[in-house]
């Protein structure tokens, strides 16, 4: 029996997943919680063997910082990763934070299932690069990690100095990255490009 602890801030999609994997005979959930900042108070509480986790809630990061304490207090816990964002950057980030597997919410039950019993098997599982492909009007590319970071800056408000301070890289390279994405994409502004990229879901812009 696997014992799983589901943190998700979205009270529909919570009581959604937890239904759902009683239909399961070898997943048990433990707890379901829509606090990312009690996660790992939870885990000692319920003691799960995985825990999904919703990355984003209330416009910021906050189940990759929980992933790091659960990780940090108990590498045996298995973390899987989810969120509705596309971003390239949260794959890294939750590597980084010892995040074993990794789903967007769009995945199927019977992918999740899977997905926990890979994991809980010692397996690590990743979207495919291929579904990073943004599609823009006619067009089709793949931004980088450092072009949507430059977006997510931009839509929080920051001038192209201070993006470049934020990142440490000089004005000319901020201007290098922009006039690239909007060559790839087929904009003509920044704010157009920024725009169509929040409304895609493609970057999460705290309000």
């Amino acid at each position: 029996m696997i014992k799983v602890l589901i943190v998700e801030d979205q009270q529909i999609l919570l009581d959604t997943f937890t239904s759902a994997m009683h239909n399961y005979e070898d997943i048990r959930v433990v707890a379901a919680i829509a606090d990312a900042g009690a996660a790992d108070l939870a885990c000692r509480m319920w003691h799960p063997d995985c825990v999904l986790m919703d990355i984003c809630a209330d416009g910021d990061i906050l189940g990759i910082y929980a992933t790091a304490r659960i990780k940090k207090a108990d590498p045996a816990i298995k973390v899987i990763l989810m969120t509705g964002f596309p971003e390239l950057n949260f794959l890294e980030r939750g590597k980084e934070a010892g995040a074993d597997s990794f789903l967007y919410k769009t995945s199927s039950m019977e992918e999740f299932v899977e997905c926990i019993r890979a994991t809980m098997a010692g397996e690590h599982r990743y979207p495919d690069v291929s579904r990073n492909t943004m599609t823009f009007g006619a067009a089709q590319c793949s931004l980088t990690e450092r072009e949507l970071e430059i977006l997510r800056l931009y839509s929080a408000g920051l001038t192209r100095r201070e993006m470049a301070k934020e990142l440490f890289i000089s004005d000319s390279t901020i201007n290098f990255h922009i006039n690239k994405m909007l060559a790839k994409t087929g904009f003509k502004t920044l704010l157009q490009l920024a725009i169509e990229a929040a409304n895609k879901g493609y970057i999460n812009v705290k309000s």
